[in-house]
């Protein structure tokens, strides 16, 4: 091989059938331009001897919440890029919420320099403007965020009934973009929280009674019967309970679409846990040990598909009570990859299931594969390296927030993989707990179909 820009040097490389090789991997323009155990000739080498290199990875499922000031694009993005975090695929949960063409237009313009990180859009629910998601396609949307009623918080975002969602998901398929759907029983939670309410109930177990887990079921049924009838790529998010897997299991068992995504908050934080902080407060809640136990064994036999952050930095307050406290997990983008991969690997996955679950396989479901999600050759040049014998414990303190406590339900935890650099199109993005470049890096990523709905 001619000489290269890039070379990462001496590290244990991460294949796409899941082998690690110990050797180079070059860098040319940007992009993946090969893999060899042989030393490779570069104007620029990055000795990473002793760590591991994975391909970056990409978060289906990132809130900066525009306009609520609670976040912003710059320290989103830098959170991102410390926690191996390459692509993230931003929500519409904006003020006010991105329903339309033009307001998903004006956002692109507003963030385009903003990020240190390459991004994607959601497209938000038209409320019956179907018209409307066309055209938010056209300016580059790559997915559709559809909520099972008013399941959001009052006056943030649009809940759909069935029947819009029938005809939005059917639109969906037309134009090749993916759904994903919060899925919760509006009519439940609403009978459920006001029982507890009249109870005086104000703990945090009562979060978990007020959405149960056949809150969430039914409306995973109800969801994935529509992307199976309708043929629409669908992604169940946040998914908290095994139950709700095994439905989304048996509807692809009859060839339907559907997908299951979770988060960190599901498969490492458990009720027992939480108990007696009020803080730990999200939509929908996390479930006791055993749950979240047969969520891990769901994982490891491949009906878990994706892992994406949720993430959401809204502030607490720790003498809230469950009902007046704000909903999230905090900034769950640069714990993701720590706590994750350190799981898999002493369940017994490997690293390569945290890849799969983190990185190639959301890039396949937002149609970002094989330029993003992987380390073959002619892939964008975005590479995590990591420590995988870090011992490193997680302090909220070192955490990225923007202008509130810095608080994570992850601080004390002891995690073995650890992100040393971050290169997006192979320029280093993090390195060695400092973060570079600037914003405006990052370069915003329409859909194909963009060009077709034009």
């Amino acid at each position: 091989m001619t000489e290269v820009d890039v070379v990462l040097s001496g590290g244990e490389i991460l294949l796409t059938d899941g082998r690690l090789l110990e050797g180079d991997l070059a860098i040319q323009d940007g992009r993946i331009a090969g893999i060899s155990t042989d030393p490779i000739a570069a104007r620029q080498r990055l000795d990473v001897s002793g760590l591991t290199v994975l391909p970056g990875l990409v978060d289906e499922h990132f809130h900066v919440f525009r306009n609520y000031g609670w976040e912003t694009y710059e320290g989103a993005t830098c959170a991102a890029a410390k926690g191996g975090i390459t692509t993230v695929v931003d929500m519409p949960l904006d003020n006010p919420p991105v329903l339309t063409e033009a307001a998903l237009r004006e956002k692109l313009a507003a963030i385009g320099g903003s990020c240190h990180v390459d991004f994607g859009l959601f497209a938000g629910d038209p409320e019956g403007a179907i018209d409307e998601l066309d055209g938010m396609v056209k300016a580059g949307a790559r997915a559709l965020k559809v909520f099972t009623g008013g399941v959001a918080p009052p006056g943030m975002y649009p809940g759909a009934d069935t029947g819009g969602m029938l005809e939005l998901f059917r639109r969906c398929k037309e134009l090749g973009i993916v759904a994903v759907a919060h899925c919760e029983n509006a009519e439940i939670v609403d009978t459920e929280t006001a029982r507890l309410q009249a109870a005086g109930r104000s703990d945090v177990a009562a979060w978990d009674e007020a959405r149960p887990w056949y809150s969430e079921l039914e409306a995973v049924v109800r969801v994935a019967l529509l992307g199976e009838v309708t043929g629409c790529r669908t992604v169940i998010a946040h998914v908290s309970s095994y139950q709700s897997v095994d439905a989304v299991t048996a509807a692809r068992a009859r060839g339907a679409d559907v997908w299951v995504e979770t988060c960190p908050h599901y498969l490492c934080l458990t009720t027992e846990e939480m108990a007696g902080d009020g803080r730990m407060k999200w939509n929908p809640p996390s479930r006791d040990s055993a749950s979240v136990e047969k969520l891990w064994q769901q994982v490891e036999r491949g009906e878990v598909h994706t892992v994406g952050s949720d993430h959401a930095p809204l502030p607490k307050d720790p003498d809230a009570d469950i009902w007046a406290q704000l909903p999230g997990a905090g900034n769950g983008l640069e714990p993701m990859l720590p706590l994750i991969a350190t799981e898999t690997r002493r369940r017994d996955l490997g690293l390569a299931k945290a890849v799969e679950l983190l990185s190639s396989t959301p890039a396949r479901l937002f149609d970002l594969y094989p330029q993003k999600g992987t380390l073959a050759p002619g892939a964008d040049a975005d590479v995590v390296v990591v420590d995988t014998r870090s011992n490193r414990t997680l302090d909220a303190r070192e955490l990225e927030y923007h202008d509130q406590e810095k608080w994570s339900p992850y601080d004390g935890r002891v995690v073995d993989v650890w992100p040393v650099y971050t290169l997006v199109r192979g320029q280093v993005v993090f390195a060695e707990g400092e973060v570079r470049g600037a914003p405006g890096d990052g370069r915003f990523l329409p859909g194909r179909q963009a060009d077709a709905c034009s």
